[in-house]
């Protein structure tokens, strides 16, 4: 059959199977496209129902993962490098949410920290701690390793809870039952009272379990770090919104609202206030 001037063009697929076959708009496609993608999703471990979160603290720049104790083995800002046992708080945090992990089967572990150092090339803080895991065989608790995953898009710690949630949506399919944050202690109130509530998470579902400041100084330049908070609990501007670029050189972005759809507001929210939507964990109340 002869195609006129006039006629749409003829697919490969169409003159396989026919030339009579109707072939949908390319918007109408897409759209078949992405509704097929929503149902044919899988969630890799939908049967588990809380969360560890380790909070990122670092660039794992060395090629040996079993070095991981030497400061040659992480990118450390000037200040860091002068602090004794510095990277192994690091490590600290690793082991302890693996045990966090080990201690409770129905757990999601999951290492949270983007791309954050230019001069540390594209390299993830969360894929750097998955794999220091790794090489020490998971700290004694090898069965951990199938349900821990990273979160490569954090830039703050506001972000390590929030991107922390949807990745576990991402994960499960539905969003944790509770959630354990693993860091430094002195960090302990600004999860637990500010990036807690401003996700509107419930506080009798959420813990901290912290290791100690290393020095009295991170204890001092924690208190600026959580007034900025205070005052932009969302992140979104002045020197936190300034903090955040900084630390995407590799320009990753965050998370969309369409990774999360029950998460879409909250994602996109910017404050000062209290975001006022729905939120599926609130619903559980």
């Amino acid at each position: 059959m002869r195609r006129s001037a006039s006629s749409p063009p003829v697919s490969p697929y169409q003159q396989a199977v026919g030339s009579d076959i109707q072939v949908a708009p390319a918007s109408s496609r897409r759209l078949l496209r992405d509704s097929s993608f929503s149902r044919a999703r899988k969630f890799p471990v939908s049967n588990l129902s809380t969360l560890i979160l380790v909070a990122g603290h670092s660039v794992y720049t060395g090629l040996d993962y079993h070095d991981a104790q030497g400061s040659s083995s992480w990118y450390l800002l000037d200040y860091q490098k002068e602090v004794k046992g510095q990277t192994e708080s690091f490590m600290a945090h690793i082991r302890l949410g693996v045990e966090q992990a080990a201690a409770d089967p129905k757990s999601v572990l999951l290492f949270s920290g983007g791309k954050t150092r230019a001069s540390a090339g594209p390299r993830a803080e969360a894929e750097g701690y998955w794999l220091v895991a790794e090489a020490n065989d998971w700290f004694g608790f090898p069965e951990v390793r199938r349900r821990a995953f990273t979160e490569e898009k954090a830039r703050d710690s506001f972000e390590n809870l929030l991107f922390g949630l949807c990745r576990y949506y991402e994960l499960t399919g539905h969003h944790p039952t509770h959630v354990t944050v693993v860091g430094y202690e002195f960090k302990k109130a600004r999860f637990q009272d500010m990036h807690r509530a401003a996700v509107r998470y419930p506080a009798t579902s959420f813990s901290y379990v912290g290791t100690p400041a290393l020095t009295p100084s991170a204890v001092d330049g924690e208190a600026a770090a959580a007034a900025a908070f205070r005052t932009d609990p969302y992140g979104c501007s002045g020197a936190l919104a300034a903090k955040r670029a900084e630390r995407d050189p590799f320009a990753e972005g965050g998370y969309g609202p369409d990774r999360c759809p029950a998460m879409a507001g909250l994602l996109n929210w910017c404050g000062p206030d209290p975001f006022p939507g729905r939120l599926p964990w609130a619903l559980r109340r």
